[in-house]
C-alpha cells in the first residue's frame, strides 16, 4: 500500500538542525527495511517545502540545493503526484469537510488528505497532529 509524505518530514530529513531530524532519519531507515511500497507526495508539497526553505533560511538560496537533491536529485526516494483541476475540486471539498476552528487545515494539508484517500494509502508520514483522527499517521 502507498505511503504519503508531508513537507515537514522532508524538511526534517534534509536539515540537521530541525527538531525532528533524528526521527525523520529513523523513519527513512524503517521505510528502507520494509517491503517496497510506493512513497508519494504531491506537487503542492513541493511548492510548500521550497517556500519553507526560503523563509526558514531568510532567503539564503544555498539551502535550496539541499532540498533540490532530495526532490529531483540522487537523494530522491519518492514519486510526485501532479494534481489536476478535478483533484483541486475534491481538495476543496475535503478542506470544507475537515477544517474547524480547532483544526485549521491548509490547502496543502487538504491535498495530502486527498492523495491519501485517492491512492488508498496505508499511512501518512507527518509531524503535524492535525491529521490525527483523519488519517493513519506515522511521526
Amino acid at each position: 500500500m502507498t505511503i504519503i509524505i508531508d513537507s515537514n518530514f522532508l524538511f526534517a530529513l534534509t536539515f540537521r538542525k530541525d527538531k525532528n531530524h533524528e526521527r525523520a532519519l529513523e523513519i527513512l531507515s524503517e521505510l528502507k527495511d520494509k517491503p517496497k511500497h510506493p512513497i508519494i507526495t504531491n506537487n503542492l508539497v513541493l511548492e510548500e517545502i521550497l517556500s519553507l526553505v526560503i523563509f526558514r533560511f531568510n532567503g539564503n538560496i544555498y539551502y535550496l540545493d539541499n532540498i533540490n537533491e532530495l526532490i529531483w536529485g540522487k537523494n530522491n526516494f519518492f514519486q510526485i503526484q501532479y494534481l489536476t483541476k478535478n483533484d483541486y475540486l475534491e481538495m476543496f471539498n475535503i478542506l470544507k469537510k475537515f477544517t474547524t476552528s480547532k483544526r485549521l487545515l491548509s490547502s496543502v494539508d487538504a491535498s495530502l488528505i486527498f492523495s491519501y484517500q485517492k491512492l488508498n494509502a496505508r499511512e501518512i508520514i507527518s509531524f503535524d497532529s492535525h491529521f490525527d483522527g483523519i488519517l493513519n499517521r506515522t511521526y
